[in-house]
């Protein structure tokens, strides 16, 4: 493993998308048990997707998080999209979280209430009131953080907001999988806020695979933008990067 530092962000590179998974899986387990010990119950913000599935794996390993005491928020959800449908982030989290770890609670997005501002402030509500401690995300092969597309507001007072996806949001959903043509692909959804993202205490990035190689080094080695938004992790002292081999590729400083 290569330990490196862009700005006030850690960043660790590990050798495998596996590996990176196991030392993810730890440094939550170890920011929960800080929390627990200041809290009677916390709650967290969990990412969805390809890229989380090695970090889900390496929880399930472990005998040493106390989910009872935790309840679950997630990031993001398409406007329109039921909870049923394969592709619904709800489902996800219902697959890979809920029914593995029984969390004392999870508040899903409902991408399919209408109307749509009412769930937003139904979600920012929930943010408020149960303040969450840990946040575990990913970076998206456009540098997305969530779904805050390039532009992306690093200065929002809001928590939660309805975003149109760019077409590059939209073509990774694609290639994933989650949906067989772009046309299929939905064009909005209810995602936090970056300024919600990084509210938490903990902040983990779990961004393995090639695919995210030209995203993690731009925003790494590049400008603080919002033209790249996981640019503003390097302002973040809670925050730590976890990279594999292939997602770092990019990086100057691992060239030998």
């Amino acid at each position: 493993m290569d330990t490196l530092t862009y700005g006030d962000l850690r960043v660790s590179v590990h050798d495998s998308n596996a590996e990176l998974g196991v030392a993810g899986a730890a440094l939550f387990a170890e920011a929960v048990r800080e929390e627990l010990t200041e809290r009677e119950e916390i709650a967290v913000i969990l990412a969805t997707g390809n890229s989380q599935l090695s970090f889900v794996t390496a929880l399930r390993e472990r005998n040493d998080i106390e989910w009872s005491r935790v309840s679950v928020l997630h990031m993001d959800e398409y406007i329109g999209m039921s909870e049923m449908h394969s592709a619904s982030f709800r489902l996800w989290m219902q697959h890979n979280i809920v029914e593995p770890f029984s969390p004392k609670a999870f508040y899903g997005v409902r991408g399919d209430h209408e109307p749509v501002q009412e769930e937003v402030d139904r979600y920012a509500a929930l943010l408020r009131d149960l303040e969450p401690a840990i946040c575990v995300m990913g970076i998206g092969e456009n540098g997305h953080l969530a779904f805050n597309d390039p532009p992306a507001d690093f200065e929002t007072d809001e928590l939660v907001h309805v975003i149109a996806m760019d077409e590059a949001s939209r073509r990774q959903q694609v290639g994933e999988g989650h949906f067989p043509s772009l046309h299929e692909a939905p064009t909005h959804a209810i995602s936090l806020t970056i300024p919600a993202l990084l509210a938490p205490r903990h902040v983990l990035v779990m961004t393995p695979e090639k695919r995210k190689a030209r995203a993690v080094a731009g925003a790494l080695q590049g400008e603080i933008t919002p033209q790249l938004p996981a640019s503003i992790l390097r302002t973040q002292p809670q925050a730590r990067l976890l990279l594999d081999r292939d997602s770092a590729s990019g990086l100057q400083a691992l060239v030998r």
